[in-house]
């Protein structure tokens, strides 16, 4: 667990192993989705992000 980078009064356990840092579950996006990451395959964010989206989409159809 650490601090929300962008809200430190925030714990969390999504941690970016990319950027080296803490979201918490308002911020969960990865910050550089274009380019290539090692950690993808593993990655929460990516995954609940790549969720939240085909969610909005199938909203929309």
């Amino acid at each position: 667990m650490g601090k929300c980078k962008n809200h430190p009064q925030v714990e969390t356990a999504y941690y970016c192993a990319k950027q080296q840092h803490y979201l918490c579950g308002e911020c969960l996006e990865c910050s550089d989705p274009d380019l290539y990451c090692k950690y993808r395959p593993s990655c929460v964010i990516h995954f609940l992000e790549k969720e939240k989206k085909l969610e909005e989409k199938e909203q929309f159809q």
